[in-house]
């Protein structure tokens, strides 16, 4: 995990983070390094929309130099525990975990010593209805905005416009370091479930994914799941990050029966006095149901103009 090379921290991300929302970008300096931190107008972030970032050195130490920054807060979110000077007061939080499946030793192992029984009884069982797959770059955006709007929406979540999305397969390219592609599944010519996927020689991971809740009686995301896992281990990728979930959230036990290993994740919060986490609390809840009743339309036109504002 730590020789990982995250992409939040590459040209091509703050491309796509830029040309898609109004944040402002400041390089500070950080254990002898650059680190990019984006602006809302309230806080700081440096990985904007993803559950981790940075380019961590082991062992060297966070002075607080990049505190000269700003007196708003500063969010940073890593998957390795930092070493903060003295000086530096923080509020660490640890409420979530990344879920990460070696792929290394090939299909047959990930799939008969990694992936539990039943899940794979799953897969075949849902192997049986005629689905279509399709990875790609732009030519599968209309198709991926159209699942992945109405799947968040109908969880009561905000989704991103469709030109972040499509600016992410724009400069993840054959020319980059990473690639962005979509994935989408099908039955009866019908987009059902899809990705966005971004990748490297080390590393898949989808941060963006979903499935029409009414075709979950089909385990369609199960074929989602071992698709992505045989597109990356075609191309020799060695580990597929799953993404980020709650502690005792109940994706926990559905990742770890894929045979994931948590990795701790650990947000650390600068210039703040103290710290709640209102994902459960029940004004979040109400609009959670509040949002889940919007003709789709509006959730669309609302939903960057709210997402955009939340970097953590």
């Amino acid at each position: 995990m730590s020789s990982w090379t995250n992409f939040s921290e590459s040209d091509e991300w703050k491309s796509i983070v830029l040309d898609t929302y109004p944040l402002e970008a400041k390089i500070v300096e950080f254990q002898e390094n650059k680190l990019n931190l984006f602006g809302n107008g309230s806080y700081y972030s440096n990985a904007p929309y993803l559950s981790y970032g940075g380019r961590f050195l082991e062992n060297k130490e966070v002075g607080e130099g990049f505190l000269k920054l700003t007196d708003k807060p500063i969010l940073i979110k890593s998957k390795e525990e930092l070493n903060l000077h003295d000086s530096l007061q923080f509020i660490l939080v640890t409420d979530y975990k990344t879920f990460v499946l070696d792929l290394s030793g090939g299909i047959d192992v990930v799939w008969n010593k990694h992936i539990k029984s039943k899940t794979r009884n799953q897969v075949r069982k849902a192997e049986k209805n005629d689905f279509q797959i399709k990875t790609g770059g732009q030519e599968l955006l209309d198709d991926f905005y159209e699942v992945i709007t109405k799947a968040w929406r109908d969880l009561g979540t905000p989704t991103h416009s469709k030109n972040f999305y499509g600016n992410i397969v724009k400069y993840f390219n054959s020319d980059s370091k990473f690639r962005g592609q979509f994935m989408v599944i099908y039955i009866d010519e019908m987009p059902i479930s899809a990705a966005c996927m971004i990748f490297n020689d080390d590393y898949i991971c989808h941060p963006y994914a979903a499935t029409l809740k009414e075709f979950n009686k089909l385990s369609v995301n199960n074929i989602l799941y071992w698709n992505i896992i045989k597109f990356a281990i075609d191309r020799k990728i060695l580990a597929f990050d799953m993404g980020r979930s709650k502690n005792r959230q109940s994706t926990v036990k559905y990742k770890l029966s894929w045979g994931a290993e948590p990795v701790q994740l650990y947000y650390y919060y600068f210039n703040k006095a103290s710290h709640t986490n209102d994902e459960d609390g029940k004004l979040i809840k109400l609009l959670i149901n509040m949002w889940k009743k919007l003709p789709l339309p509006i959730a669309n036109f609302l939903g960057p103009k709210l997402i955009y504002k939340v970097l953590k």
